[in-house]
């Protein structure tokens, strides 16, 4: 039989608070999607600009594909048809790049950090990442189709 020890009752336990670098060590996993969302506005911006300028530089072009039967539709559909490629291309380029770079720029960051480097498997993401960017690419070109499609082409084919 154990005897109650008045003193222990006065004692307080209180569980330790984890050290301060193991709070910044765990902010880190925050650095992958935060880069990889920052890179996802670079290429929207990109491309948002890409489409608009290319109307912009090919206003004559189009009106006189429009003077000779094109019709408005036809006009977005050749903003959508870039949308699309410009797309496909990053997504042929890019994913395969950004995720090489990514990898070996982490490993970089696990070798100097006490961190174990473990690959991540984003296979979701990466699977999602193609129909999200023809998606955003289209919705990007909705505004420069339909600047094309407004053309005045005799306006424009008098300014040239």
């Amino acid at each position: 039989m154990t005897a109650a020890v008045p003193e222990a009752k006065e004692l307080e336990f209180t569980a330790a608070a984890p050290p301060e670098q193991l709070a910044l060590l765990r902010q880190v996993r925050v650095l992958p999607l935060a880069l990889g969302g920052f890179l996802m506005l670079l290429a929207v911006g990109a491309v948002g600009h890409a489409l608009a300028t290319a109307v912009r530089r090919r206003r004559y072009d189009v009106a006189v594909l429009r003077a000779l039967g094109m019709t408005r539709w036809q006009s977005r559909g050749l903003v959508v048809t870039q949308a699309t490629v410009l797309a496909v291309v990053g997504l042929i380029f890019g994913v395969p790049l950004g995720l090489a770079v990514g990898r070996t720029l982490w490993q970089v960051v696990a070798d100097y950090t006490p961190l174990q480097y473990a690959p991540p498997l984003a296979l979701w993401r990466c699977l999602l990442v193609g129909p999200l960017a023809l998606v955003l690419a289209n919705l990007l070109a909705a505004w420069p189709g339909q600047q094309a499609a407004r053309l005045r082409i005799g306006h424009v084919l008098r300014a040239e």
